[in-house]
């Protein structure tokens, strides 16, 4: 069968307003997406409950960038329009979604060196209407967010200080009760711009909170020259205390020499290295996967505990199809396990040159790679044909988050369009829903799309 042109895909897109284009599992969620329409990976963005599975992203628009949210009915296979939720301070205010027990969707939004704005949706289920916002915490920035077994809500997000080491925060909201900061989990060791790109998982048993990171840290005057580390930590209690994978106790705040090092690199040596949100297997296992870059080339790693403080690293470019195979592959994604029991990842790959920026980069596609066999091996699909003029990229996947209901294998969503050149541009990005269940089935729509550092 002859490929549909990218271009006619977008014309269609944009002229069917009420019927967005469904194409190879593929669904348009908005052709008005912001340069950061689908970031941060460590901010889960979908939730699935009782047959509707709800999707948050960034539009930029010429008021302003606005949080957005559909929801698919995935038994008629019909999407919802596009409700706004709030709006967000520049491209790196877009959302973390969750959903709990009784169904009522919470998310959290708007903050890049701000206080963060909360809401939570008036009905269970049903993201047409939400609560008047509620705003917390001071200069926080990429939350990501789970619901623990009490009701809970438990939140990571990066705290920036003008004259002090930046950290990684955990915040709280009991069922009921107001946000409370409860402490840092990671501190960086200088003054200063630090990113920590802190993911959190659930265990199978629901108490168990696993924290992936990428620790990016720059000395105040040497920001060329970044030190990067792929850590983790684990929570045997819902996230109060924190340890490493084989169970001793970590002082806290943790820093890139406490944490589990994975790995590390530092600029100047040519080895910048990136992390995706981190999986956890039926089994309890943590995969954590990360990629590192050496100037014109990236591999990537797939780790796990292999006990008494080391972990095993499983490279995934082997399993490119072999017309990538000499293609970068950088972890700008995530892990999830599906009902299945099976993992999912998602990924970017491009056509790297010494030198070049890798976000962003006009050659990068979304890699998709699959397993049948717990995670030992996998299969990879590139989703789209290569265009060299405009990158698909920032796929952020949905991952356990407490309540939420996994499907055998597990949807994402990522952004087909520019990063744009500041924080501000107003962009028309299609923002992209990926689904393998019946291969993006849904193909109506109850009304039209949604109309740093």
């Amino acid at each position: 069968m002859t490929p549909i042109p990218r271009t006619l895909l977008f014309l269609l897109s944009a002229i069917c307003s009420t019927v967005p284009v469904v194409a190879g599992g593929n669904f348009v969620l908005s052709t008005s997406g912001s340069g950061r329409a689908t970031a941060y990976l460590e901010s889960p963005k979908i939730a699935t409950f009782e047959g509707r599975t709800h999707v948050a992203w960034l539009d930029s628009t010429a008021e302003g960038f606005r949080i957005r949210i559909r929801t698919l009915d995935t038994k008629t296979g019909e999407w919802s329009p596009a409700v706004t939720v709030g709006e967000a301070e520049d491209n790196h205010g877009g959302p973390a979604l969750v959903v709990d027990r009784e169904g009522y969707l919470h998310i959290v939004f708007y903050s890049h060196h701000h206080p963060f704005r909360y809401r939570r949706s008036l009905r269970p289920n049903d993201a047409s209407e939400w609560t008047p916002y509620e705003e917390f915490g001071t200069n926080l920035t990429y939350p990501s967010m789970v619901v623990a077994k009490d009701g809970s809500l438990v939140l990571a997000a990066r705290r920036s200080y003008d004259d002090a080491p930046w950290e990684l925060e955990m915040w709280r909201k009991p069922p009921g009760e107001s946000w409370s900061r409860q402490g840092a989990v990671l501190r960086s060791r200088h003054t200063g711009y630090a990113q920590f790109a802190g993911s959190l998982a659930w265990g199978p048993d629901h108490t168990t909170l696993h924290l992936g990171t990428r620790i990016y840290e720059t000395l105040a005057d040497e920001q060329q020259s970044p030190l990067t580390t792929v850590g983790y930590l684990k929570s045997e209690d819902g996230g109060w205390h924190w340890t490493h994978a084989d169970g001793i106790p970590v002082t806290l705040p943790a820093t890139a020499e406490s944490v589990d090092v994975i790995a590390s690199g530092r600029g100047r040596e040519s080895r910048i290295l990136n992390a995706g949100s981190i999986g956890v297997a039926p089994d309890g296992t943590p995969f954590v996967p990360y990629s590192v870059r050496c100037d014109d080339a990236s591999e990537a790693w797939l780790a796990t505990p292999a006990g008494n403080g080391k972990w095993r690293h499983l490279h995934l470019n082997p399993f490119l199809p072999d017309t990538f195979r000499d293609w970068a592959l950088f972890m700008h994604g995530g892990l999830a396990f599906g009902a299945s029991g099976q993992p999912m990842l998602v990924a970017t790959l491009m056509r790297l040159k010494p030198e070049t920026v890798d976000w962003g980069e006009p050659t990068t596609e979304v890699v998709c790679f699959r397993s049948e066999d717990g995670g030992l091996s996998f299969t990879a699909e590139v989703l789209d044909h290569p265009d060299p003029l405009t990158p698909r990229w920032m796929p952020n996947i949905e991952r356990p988050t407490g309540f939420n209901q996994m499907p055998p294998n597990p949807a994402f969503i990522y952004t087909d369009g520019s990063r744009g050149t500041s924080l501000s541009d107003v962009l028309s990005n299609r923002v992209i829903y990926h689904s393998d269940a019946g291969q993006g089935s849904a193909t109506r729509a109850a009304g039209p799309a949604g109309s740093g550092r």
